[in-house]
């Protein structure tokens, strides 16, 4: 039973380390790519359509491209560079509703650092005056007046309340009412398209792992399965690993230990146990002529995209387990290795009693020392 625990500690230590790498993937291309931005752009646009029917799907991109753009709610100066150029505009990531309530009618009224192209204007300020929202100018004054009576009379209050607070009571409208009834729907399914991508760009960073480093993960149970040295030596990595991460998400780790030099460290013993392969040579390319390795692979890409959390809740229940087991197998064999006084015929009995007399045989016997 212990050997196939350690063969499991074994398998999830070779998922953990590399899951961590397909982390870092996903977060680099969710980055790279504004992923998540780009989700709340789409959000934005299939609200601003519910708002009025005059907001087209062109004119509604328009608008939260500016917005997501904003100097307060973007906070980020990529487009200027070649990366920005490259991969386009960088939006924010997260706006709230009264933030994109004013932005909204402050792009209507004209004013601020962002401006809109005159049709473009026109058409939302047509949209907000059917809304409710005929001065968008004096209506944003309106509300900053109001939050700052509210910041007088009530100092406690949250920020976010106080904005609130000020739209609904100085810019009564339908544009508001609107706005309230359907942000927080919105956002929740932008949030499912965005995990449901994330999701999708997890599973190609695991199959880029697992098909770049060729790593057979029915192939590598069988080595941990036969090798005893091997299998000690991921058991011994195991309780390292379980060590180095803190018990508690919020407390960071050693302040000797940085999470890119833990990383690397696993990534070394992985590859001097001869557990993945760097491409390098024609040797690198036979390991594809196999179909039972391609499949492993296949394998290892779906364990991988469970991601680095579940990994690492498996080892430590694992380590939990094997503690448990090693000590039950070492007291049985404390017990087996005990020398208990004999019973047996001639020998003390326990206690010092005389040693048990064997039954007489009863019934009729002959005399065995009689010749003839």
């Amino acid at each position: 039973m212990l050997k196939s625990i350690d063969v499991l500690i074994g398998l999830v230590v070779v998922l953990l380390a590399l899951s961590m790498a397909v982390t870092v993937v996903t977060q680099s291309l969710t980055t790279l790519f504004n992923s998540r931005g780009r989700h709340l752009k789409r959000g934005l646009e299939d609200l601003l359509q519910q708002l009025d029917p005059g907001l087209t799907a062109a004119i509604s991109r328009t608008i939260a491209d500016t917005v997501l753009t904003h100097p307060l709610v973007s906070g980020s100066s990529m487009p200027t560079s070649w990366l920005g150029k490259l991969f386009g505009a960088r939006y924010g990531n997260v706006i709230h509703r009264e933030e994109f309530t004013k932005l909204l009618i402050g792009l209507g009224g004209g004013g601020g650092s962002e401006t809109l192209e005159d049709t473009t204007r026109r058409v939302l300020k047509d949209a907000l005056a059917r809304n409710g929202v005929t001065d968008p100018a004096q209506t944003l004054e309106a509300v900053r007046g109001f939050a700052m009576e509210l910041e007088k009379t009530a100092p406690t209050l949250a920020n976010t309340a106080r904005q609130n607070l000020a739209f609904l009571h100085a810019a009564p409208s339908d544009l508001v009412a609107k706005i309230n009834s359907w942000f927080d729907q919105t956002m929740d399914r932008t949030s499912q398209r965005f995990t449901a991508s994330t999701r999708a760009i997890t599973f190609a960073g695991a199959f880029l792992v697992a098909f770049g480093l060729q790593v057979d993960t029915p192939s590598l149970a069988n080595r941990l399965a036969m090798d005893d040295t091997m299998r000690a030596a991921f058991v011994a990595q195991a309780t390292k690993m379980s060590a180095t991460q803190p018990a508690d998400p919020k407390t960071p780790a050693a302040a000797t230990t940085t999470p890119e030099k833990v990383e690397t460290d696993y990534h070394t013993f992985l590859a001097e146990n001869g557990i993945i392969h760097l491409p390098s040579g024609l040797n690198y390319w036979q390991g594809f002529g196999k179909p039972s390795a391609v499949l492993g692979m296949l394998v290892t890409a779906l364990l991988l995209s469970l991601g680095a959390p579940f990994w690492y809740s498996m080892l430590s229940r694992l380590l939990q387990l094997r503690s448990v087991l090693a000590f039950k197998e070492d007291k049985q064999r404390s017990d087996r290795q005990e020398t208990t006084p004999s019973t047996s015929s001639g020998a003390a009995a326990p206690g010092g009693a005389p040693p048990a007399t064997p039954d007489v045989l009863a019934g009729e016997r002959g005399n065995l020392a009689a010749v003839g």
